[in-house]
């Protein structure tokens, strides 16, 4: 099961230049790195579960993101931005995708374990800089 975090933003103009559209493209790609980034920061550190003899570091209590026992989580992410649009529109896509089988268990919980949710924390922390990166002036673009 997949589980991605993402922003998706849209310019909408009479006509769109190559020169914006190319600079919404560039922010996209930014914004992926900062998804990227803090997925690393979320995923990372100490945890408060119970700490078991079989596995190298403590294992995190319900509510808390998950922790790094093997650091696939933390490892396996496809980073991608897509542009689409016309000349009217142009619409950026910047995701991060878990390609570890696990993280939908552990993003949802299952029938046995408690959700231990981390793509709400990641897009939480990350938007205020997402947010200054898409709001930040496009300049000659305009």
């Amino acid at each position: 099961m997949a589980i991605s975090a993402g922003m998706k933003f849209a310019q909408y103009a009479e006509k769109i230049s190559d020169g914006m559209r190319d600079e919404l493209y560039r922010r996209g790609v930014q914004i992926t790195q900062v998804l990227r980034k803090t997925e690393l920061e979320v995923l990372a550190g100490a945890r408060n579960g119970i700490k078991y003899k079989s596995l190298p570091n403590r294992s995190s209590a319900p509510g808390e993101a998950p922790a790094a026992q093997s650091g696939k989580l933390r490892q396996e992410w496809d980073d991608i931005t897509e542009r689409q649009g016309n000349g009217h529109t142009s619409i950026v896509t910047s995701r991060i995708t878990s390609t570890t089988p696990y993280a939908g268990y552990l993003e949802e919980g299952t029938e046995r374990m408690a959700a231990r949710s981390f793509v709400d924390k990641i897009i939480e922390k990350a938007e205020p800089e997402i947010l200054e990166i898409a709001r930040a002036p496009y300049g000659p673009y305009l």
